[in-house]
């Protein structure tokens, strides 16, 4: 789980509540204290839905449709603040409050965390390599991504001493003054030492993208070991609204930090 941690939150603004008007509590009765406002990604301020707001008081609330919230009777004092996302990541702000305050805040969280990026349309477009979008490794009726990419990229795939039936290797034709050279794959960031399995496994429709980078150019930010090209896969576990739980099965560890 990745723990995030940020310390600014954005005041939408914020107002003590008066006594004795019309409709209104008694002089002298407390007043719930209220917070409200939106749940935001940090870099494009657009509304990010499905995010718990955590009080440490016990609290918590989850944002709506357009990002929104609203949640009262938060005791006053200084608070932590939890923003839980469906798929578990944490950020962390703090806050503190007055009694019948009611405080309209945006509450900021990182956008790989909000889980916003750049469309696959856009990915596509930047990618220097061949980018496969899931709809068109589905379309391959393939029956894995090793199937796939003995279509996509032959040169990468084959098998210990080119024989049918043999054990399977990936392989490059690039050569290097090493000798041939694989190429690296990368599962959603992450560098696979043996591969070949993970590949037979997985299945079309639980890629959210695959990217051929051929050539000992594209390697080289994996070091020497990536100068057979770089296979690199992203899975639908990173996917946006793919896999996820209600933030209240989230468990985001010790908590409140201090």
């Amino acid at each position: 789980m990745d723990r995030l941690v940020l310390g600014v939150v954005a005041l939408l603004g914020a107002g003590g509540v008066g006594a004795g008007a019309a409709g209104q509590e008694p002089a002298g009765t407390p007043l719930p204290t209220v917070v409200e406002g939106l749940v935001v990604d940090a870099t494009t301020g657009l509304p990010v839905p499905n995010v718990q707001v955590r009080f440490d008081s016990g609290q918590r609330i989850t944002s709506d449709e357009k990002g929104r919230y609203a949640i009262e009777g938060v005791p006053p004092g200084y608070h932590q603040v939890a923003l839980v996302t469906a798929r578990c990541n944490a950020t962390f702000a703090d806050l503190e409050l007055e009694a019948g305050q009611i405080k309209r805040i945006a509450f900021q969280v990182p956008s790989e965390v909000a889980g916003r990026g750049p469309t696959q349309d856009e990915l596509k477009k930047m990618s220097e390599g061949d980018y496969y979008t899931r709809a068109e490794l589905e379309d391959m009726r393939a029956r894995n991504l090793l199937e796939v990419l003995r279509r996509v990229a032959p040169e990468m795939v084959g098998t210990q001493g080119g024989q049918p039936g043999a054990s399977g290797v990936l392989m490059s034709r690039t050569r290097t003054v090493q000798g041939v050279s694989p190429p690296v794959v990368v599962f959603d960031g992450v560098v696979m030492g043996d591969a070949w399995g993970a590949l037979r496994d997985l299945k079309p429709e639980d890629v959210y993208s695959l990217e051929v980078l051929r050539g000992a150019s594209r390697g080289w930010v994996y070091g020497t070991g990536g100068s057979g090209g770089v296979i690199r896969v992203e899975t639908r576990a990173g996917e946006t609204g793919y896999g996820v739980a209600h933030p209240d099965r989230c468990d985001i560890g010790a908590w409140p930090v201090g």
